[in-house]
């Protein structure tokens, strides 16, 4: 099996994986303490956001 460093070498014929590595990895990320998850909860409480509202911008 190729290792990541070698497939990161051979560049753009490895979009494949790229793409979604960097969507996992900058998913983890927002998920790590101190990205305004507390200043957006109190968003959806300030303008007294529904349930759909908090769902869909913690998307």
């Amino acid at each position: 099996m190729t290792s990541f460093s070698e497939l990161l070498q051979q560049g753009s014929s490895n979009l494949w994986l790229f793409i979604p590595s960097a969507l996992l990895l900058g998913a983890l990320h927002g998920l790590e303490p101190g990205h305004s998850k507390t200043m957006m909860a109190a968003f959806i409480v300030a303008i007294r956001g529904t349930v759909a509202q908090a769902v869909l911008l913690g998307v």
